[in-house]
């Protein structure tokens, strides 16, 4: 079956390749990563069950970090870190063990002492040890890179459209996990216990994996437009202020922008659009989306994501009390399109979830009256 699975992750990387070739261009380093991943994970299948199965462990530590860097690409331009481009090639460290005799290193998988050299052995030993450290390293590494980039890719997300931008990369999560189990299945092969716990599903595993890589790629595409690429560099950098050295917008001209965007706001009920975007805003406002983000990034200190949920649940409250409808309803009435993302952010305006704050007051033409 290794085989067979080897062919099918080739087919993948050949795919995705070809795809990536007729993408986006600000696709094709995430594309290139992930048809390498793809053929990483091919070449590491190959080898199963042969005379070369204990060459994987050059193949291995690459896949994590492939991965990483992948999701990084996706996220907007990404270098590829210097400790994880080491690490990746950790699996050199092998080498003193791989080019032991096949009777030797029979041997010591055996748990016995091979006859040779001191020196070589040491050197062996000490290098598969040290591999598995940079190995469980860069795996870690690679998954706090993968958990970075999805915050990341959020982040740019909420300064350009008004949805929730977290599901947005949840098949890479779905892959990160897969790829945490697959080191794990070798870490309790390593252990010999792996038999025991993966034998049957092994190959459904392997599947899964194949043809989810092979999904992901292929349906790849960019989240945002290019008139984007300038609002996300500004707000681009963890944990710090949005940059707008370049920008011509004053305070005085910043503060009339936000007078006309609440004015566009208000008369379209512009909120009530649940895929409404920074371009579809800044049209109605009559400005350039780039100074749109930048009024309210520096005007209102949130994002345009922040803001229009700002409006979508001013609106929900006044329906929570003047109407008995549901909350799903109301919900989808002010722009939302899910529940739960309704209640993060009722809450989050509020302190209160919408059920709280309906029951907090009166409701339906008792509170129209003590509005009125």
């Amino acid at each position: 079956m290794a085989g067979i699975f080897a062919g099918m992750a080739a087919m993948a990387a050949l795919a995705i390749w070809l795809r990536g070739r007729g993408a986006d261009a600000r696709l094709t380093p995430a594309v290139g990563c992930l048809a390498l991943f793809a053929l990483g994970l091919a070449v590491f299948l190959g080898l199963d069950g042969g005379p070369w199965e204990d060459w994987q462990v050059l193949v291995l530590p690459l896949l994590p970090i492939l991965l990483a860097q992948h999701v990084r690409s996706l996220a907007g331009p990404a270098r590829w870190p210097r400790i994880e481009a080491a690490l990746a090639a950790s699996g050199g460290l092998c080498l003193p063990f791989l080019l032991l005799p096949a009777a030797a290193r029979a041997a010591i998988e055996a748990g016995q002492v091979p006859t040779l050299a001191p020196g070589w052995l040491l050197a062996a030993l000490a290098g598969v040890g040290l591999y598995w450290l940079a190995l469980c390293l860069g795996t870690a590494l690679a998954g706090i890179g993968i958990l970075r980039a999805l915050r990341r890719h959020a982040k740019a997300l909420a300064q350009i459209i008004a949805a929730p931008p977290t599901p947005r990369l949840s098949g890479v999560a779905l892959l990160g996990a897969c790829l945490v189990a697959l080191f794990a299945i070798q870490l309790l092969d390593l252990l010999s216990l792996g038999r025991v716990l993966i034998g049957p599903l092994s190959d459904l595993f392997l599947f899964a994996l194949i043809l989810g890589t092979a999904l992901h790629g292929l349906t790849l595409k960019m989240h945002w437009p290019d008139w984007a690429d300038a609002v996300i560099a500004a707000t681009e950098v963890p944990a710090a202020p949005p940059s707008y050295a370049r920008s011509g917008l004053d305070p005085e001209a910043m503060a009339q922008l936000l007078t006309r965007i609440d004015a566009a706001m208000r008369r379209d009920s512009l909120w009530r659009a649940p895929g409404l975007s920074l371009a579809d805003l800044a049209e109605a406002a009559r400005a350039k989306p780039f100074y749109v983000s930048q009024a309210l990034n520096q005007g209102r200190a949130e994002s345009f994501y922040d803001y229009v949920n700002g409006w979508r649940v001013s609106e929900a409250q006044a329906l929570l009390r003047a109407t008995d409808h549901t909350v799903l309803d109301i919900a989808h009435a002010t722009g939302f399109n899910a529940k739960s993302t309704f209640n993060a952010a009722f809450l989050k305006r509020t302190g209160m979830t919408p059920s709280a704050w309906r029951a907090s007051g009166p409701i339906g033409p008792v509170a129209k009256g003590a509005q009125g």
